[in-house]
């Protein structure tokens, strides 16, 4: 059968099935339960039996609009799932082409995420009851780590003699399939040492040694789910009266957003968070006040002669 050929009649139900099983072998967790929830979605609203290539842009159109109308928070999610997801149909000759491309979703004003410094940090952890929830959240807030990748992190990917962090491995693949490094500041480092295994004795900063257990462990030594901790620093919000919009991943936009503040180049902070464009760090841009000022103060270097003259005036009346 020729690549270009249609295969035959594929229902809804046989594609979502196909598909699950290709996004839960290739992809995060996290990702296949937004998937699942997106083919869910498009199952409802056009059945398990209608046959996929008979979706129309008349019918991708309406469906859209259902989403918007039902969906007001995740619609937009849900469309890049299903675009993607039926980029692998055209791929597999289940559909002719991708209605689902030509689609485009309505501009939304831009919001910067919201975040917290170190006092607002302290204030919160004082609500945590747990030592290691504690730790996790510090730890996040002073590496700027997804918190995929903290419950992720073993002791060999810790360096505490040059204070470094390998974040990614060949055991462990990052959002962006990019290792990056993160040097440990002084916080950082005591949440570490805290959590230095005691007895056997293990050398984590020694390269040859091949111990993969988790920093961070049940007691069994079984890592955490990021649901555990990010569940129980919500609560730790709310208890401290932080702003609702605040959750566990304001922790990396904090790390960044605390940095820009402080003048750091929108360039070294991309390499820290481990983006893969300058424009997805671009949001913190608007941060970096002192440069701003700077910008808005040229106003006052050409207006200031002016008043001067004008100053001198009134002085001669």
């Amino acid at each position: 059968m020729p690549a270009t050929e249609q295969k035959e009649i594929v229902t809804l139900r046989v594609f979502v099935e196909e598909y699950k099983n290709i996004i839960l072998s290739n992809r995060s967790l996290n990702y296949y339960k937004s998937v699942v929830i997106s083919l869910k979605h498009l199952t409802n609203y056009f059945t398990e039996q209608r046959p996929i290539n008979s979706i129309t842009l008349k019918d991708a159109e309406a469906f859209l609009i259902y989403l918007r109308k039902n969906v007001k928070k995740g619609y937009a999610v849900y469309y890049r799932n299903l675009k993607a997801a039926f980029n692998k149909a055209a791929d597999w000759n289940y559909i002719k082409e991708n209605h689902f491309i030509k689609l485009k979703l309505p501009q939304k004003q831009k919001v910067h995420p919201a975040y917290i410094n170190s006092e607002q940090l302290t204030m919160i952890n004082k609500q945590i009851k747990n030592d290691i929830v504690m730790d996790i959240t510090t730890l996040a807030f002073y590496t700027g780590m997804r918190l995929n990748e903290i419950v992720n992190l073993t002791w060999k990917n810790v360096d505490l003699n040059a204070r470094i962090i390998t974040v990614g491995d060949e055991d462990f693949e990052t959002k962006g399939k990019n290792q990056r490094y993160i040097p440990i500041c002084e916080d950082a480092l005591a949440v570490l040492i805290k959590r230095l295994p005691k007895l056997p004795v293990v050398i984590p900063f020694d390269r040859k040694n091949k111990n993969t257990a988790f920093v961070f462990t049940k007691t069994n030594g079984e890592k955490f789910t990021g649901d555990y901790f990010s569940k129980r620093f919500k609560n730790a919000c709310n208890a401290a009266g932080m702003d609702k919009a605040i959750h566990f991943h304001s922790l990396r936009h904090s790390f960044a957003s605390n940095l820009a503040q402080k003048g750091v180049s929108l360039y070294t902070i991309k390499e820290l968070l481990g983006h893969s464009s300058i424009s997805t760090t671009e949001i913190y841009s608007h941060l970096n006040m002192d440069s701003l000022k700077e910008a808005i103060g040229k106003f006052d270097r050409d207006v200031r002669p002016t008043l001067t003259k004008i100053s001198n005036e009134l002085r001669i009346l």
